[in-house]
């Protein structure tokens, strides 16, 4: 009893930490040197920079000066500068325990980083009466993923307290960039799954199939709606002029947005599967008496497959092009971020429902639930699935304060310890 307490208060203690230094996408230099620095000192290999991601494969990768910026951000908040130069930029870190053993290959996945937003600072939030509300402003952790940082460190732990009953390899990857910046597909390409029999990753919360949230004390074994997204930023160049003065002389790109904007959320269903289109932010114009001369939107289109996701692409592109058209105003369109659709195995959603019900923490059990979205954890399950492997997306039930991606985001940290036993019982399922 002892030992499971001193677990949760040091799982909780390194969540609040990533949590007070929160890092969004392509920014996690500190998170990754914490990381890192915790395997090696275990003793596990870990493979960091180059040698895990590819480089050019990344969605709104931030220009030399930023990273720059934020590499001495991350140091001045304890990362290590040996570290962070490893990274080569690209700011993840795998562990890989070896037994010596020939056997399976699992890998589990952990995504690290934060939202590109500020916390809330309301007195009644847990993390601002707590003292680990986010020092960094404009990144908050708003989807688990200090949660989901934590566990994946303590795993590490517990498997190399067990490593001479097990056999194979496990892969330990603390991915970068999971929110739009396609951090998955650079380690995709690098080849750090072709070799993997078994994949996991896990997200506290998820859907239940019957849409309400999964709450404490719930396990998902797996979801086979992973949906395929392509978010795209859109940028219309007109011409100003005076409304009344010469307005025969102005190209509107604001009355182009609108119609692209209402174009989009009028392209039909698709009878091969389920879509979804929004255009979340517009902003055009520089005054109330002039024609506006430049406007951008922020769009994205999801489908259940490849087929429907194509489909809408096509469409929303055709609305866009021709809204330009119409209104006789350039266009630049700029794919920003991209991951596939996905479904979990039978086969490895029994593995975690088995271990989950060993479990007593564990009380409510869905063998399939609901992503209510995407996660490029797809992309690495596809190329698993691709290679004769297979995985399973799990959701770890937790209550929240807020829904996910909100200002006041928190979760129930009574999560954290039973979801590192489960992934434990699930290496030993598979590995003993």
């Amino acid at each position: 009893m002892r030992k499971m307490k001193d677990t949760e208060k040091r799982l909780i203690e390194l969540r609040r930490d990533f949590h007070k230094h929160a890092e969004s996408m392509w920014k996690e230099y500190r998170t990754a040197s914490i990381v890192a620095r915790h395997l090696m000192t275990l003793g596990i290999p870990v493979v960091m920079g180059d040698d895990l991601s590819v480089k050019g494969m990344q969605f709104q990768y931030p220009p030399e000066e930023k990273i720059a910026e934020e590499k001495r951000r991350a140091i001045s908040q304890g990362a290590e500068p040996e570290l962070v130069e490893k990274m080569c930029g690209l700011p993840g870190v795998m562990g890989i325990i070896d037994t010596g053993k020939e056997g399976p290959v699992t890998a589990f996945r952990f995504d690290i980083d934060a939202l590109p937003f500020s916390e809330t600072d309301a007195p009644e939030h847990r993390p601002v009466k707590e003292n680990y509300v986010s020092v960094n402003g404009g990144s908050c952790h708003a989807c688990g993923h200090d949660g989901h940082t934590a566990i994946g460190m303590i795993v590490a732990e517990e498997l190399m307290k067990r490593k001479d009953s097990l056999r194979g390899r496990i892969k330990l990857i603390f991915q970068p960039a999971e929110e739009g910046g396609g951090g998955a597909r650079g380690i995709v390409e690098r080849g750090c799954l072709d070799d993997v029999d078994y994949f996991f990753a896990g997200h506290l919360g998820l859907t239940r199939l019957d849409g309400k949230p999964l709450p404490s004390h719930g396990i998902i074994g797996g979801t086979k709606d992973f949906l395929d997204s392509r978010r795209y930023n859109i940028i219309y160049k007109g011409k100003a002029a005076h409304p009344c003065g010469n307005p025969n002389d102005g190209k509107n790109a604001l009355l182009a947005s609108c119609v692209a904007a209402l174009g989009i959320h009028t392209i039909p269903p698709h009878c091969q599967g389920e879509f979804h289109q929004n255009v979340g932010v517009m902003h055009a114009g520089s005054s109330r008496n002039t024609i506006a001369a430049d406007s951008y939107m922020e769009v994205e289109v999801r489908g259940e497959n490849d087929i429907v996701a194509e489909y809408g692409e096509k469409k929303m592109l055709s609305v866009v092009k021709g809204a330009a058209e119409a209104y006789e105003v350039e266009c630049d369109v700029v794919l920003i971020g991209k991951s596939s659709s996905g479904a979990s195995d039978d086969k490895a959603i029994e593995i975690v429902m088995r271990c989950a019900r060993t479990i007593p923490w564990f009380t409510e059990f869905h063998d399939v639930g609901s992503v209510g979205g995407s996660d490029d954890a797809s992309e690495m399950l596809r190329r698993v699935q691709k290679n004769g492997g297979v995985g399973s997306y799990i959701g770890l039930g937790a209550d929240f304060t807020a829904s996910f991606h909100d200002k006041a985001f928190d979760f129930d940290e009574g999560v954290l310890a039973p979801s590192v036993e489960l992934f434990v019982k699930m290496v030993e399922d598979i590995h003993s």
